[in-house]
C-alpha cells in the first residue's frame, strides 16, 4: 500500500500520519479503503494541537467549544484506528505484527 496521504498534510497532521501509518497498515487496521477516514484523523489531531495552547476564558469561548467538539471527533475517529488505550489493547497494537518475531525468536 502506497504511504502518501489521499489529501494534502502539513505540520502536525503529516507528523501524525508518519508516525502512525506503518504500524497500523503492518496490522491490517489501515486499509486502502481507510485512507480518506485516516487522513481526516491526522487533520483532527493537527487542530487539537494548534487549539491546545489557548488560555481557556471568555474572549476564548468559540475556541473552548471547537477544542470540545474536536477533542470528540478525535476520540471517535481515534477509535476506530486502535489508537486509544482499551481499543490499542483489542486490536493487540502492543503486540508485533503478524510473522514479526520478537527478540527472543517467538
Amino acid at each position: 500500500m502506497d504511504s502518501s496521504p489521499p489529501i494534502p498534510l502539513a505540520g502536525e497532521a503529516l507528523k501524525f500520519w508518519r508516525k502512525h501509518f506503518r504500524p497500523l497498515a503492518d496490522r491490517g487496521i489501515l486499509t486502502e479503503a481507510d485512507l480518506e477516514s485516516f487522513a481526516v484523523l491526522c487533520v483532527t489531531w493537527s487542530k487539537l494541537v494548534a487549539l491546545s495552547g489557548i488560555e481557556p476564558g471568555p474572549e476564548a469561548y468559540r475556541e473552548m467549544i471547537q477544542l470540545t467538539n474536536l477533542t470528540k471527533q478525535y476520540q471517535a475517529l481515534a477509535r476506530q484506528f486502535g489508537l486509544l488505550p482499551r481499543e490499542r489493547k483489542q486490536a493487540k497494537m502492543d503486540a508485533p505484527p503478524k510473522g514479526q518475531k520478537d527478540e527472543f525468536g517467538f
